[in-house]
């Protein structure tokens, strides 16, 4: 009788091993089904930005276990849905060669820690077409373009037919605006640094744009802590 019960109860426990293998087995295809849309455009957006190929497993592999978690990934917005080790890794990527662009007449050139910092205080942006980013008179941003173009100009009584001076200026995929945020960082004495620089132009999207931005107040925070 006793050998009966225990061949029935190794029997149940075998059933549910077995059903709890069939159901992770499901969960498993049900993931790799999910990540095939997936992998395709992230794949290419890590190509678009020339990601190294150690950092690509990462974020593949991040994403995979954030799906077995069960948790949404916008491919749409990838960087929002990355681990902050994973971010700061893709910022410097991008954004370390286009600072140096414009560092060079900065003290903070050959200053590479305080160079990564400032890549790491970039926020991520996205914008639609035809947004207006900045307004003539807003408080200036630094920004890092990395998919799309914007156009830069100024209003005045000389519009031509798409209500833009003569001297507009178009910005394009690893460009910067408004580096005029680092001199006013860097290069200005304590007391000017009081008052925030301001956009002289109007920068509105002519495409779907990624960036990184670079606020003036991110910016005074990172130099508090370097005085």
């Amino acid at each position: 009788m006793a050998t009966g019960r225990a061949a029935k109860k190794a029997e149940m426990e075998a059933e549910k091993v077995a059903e709890k293998k069939k159901m992770e087995a499901r969960k498993e295809e049900e993931i790799r089904i999910k990540m095939i849309p997936i992998r395709l455009e992230i794949e290419a957006w890590m190509a678009r930005d020339h990601l190294p190929d150690n950092m690509k497993e990462q974020i593949i592999n991040f994403i995979q276990h954030r799906l077995e978690q069960n948790k949404d990934f916008d491919i749409e917005k990838p960087i929002l849905h990355l681990s902050k080790d994973l971010t700061t890794e893709i910022k410097r990527h991008i954004c370390l060669p286009l600072l140096k662009k414009v560092v060079p007449n900065l003290a903070i050139q050959g200053d590479q820690n305080l160079l990564e910092q400032i890549c790491e205080s970039l926020k991520p942006k996205y914008y639609n077409e035809d947004i207006y980013i900045l307004q003539v008179g807003e408080p200036l941003m630094m920004l890092f373009f990395t998919q799309g173009s914007v156009c830069c100009f100024k209003t005045s009584n000389g519009e031509n037919r798409m209500g833009m001076d003569s001297d507009a200026q178009y910005i394009e995929k690893y460009e910067i605006w408004g580096e005029e945020l680092l001199e006013w960082g860097f290069n200005c004495s304590s007391a000017h640094k009081k008052l925030v620089p301001i956009s002289t132009k109007i920068v509105k999207t002519t495409s779907k744009v990624e960036a990184f931005a670079l606020t003036a107040n991110d910016l005074k925070k990172l130099l508090s802590m370097h005085t």
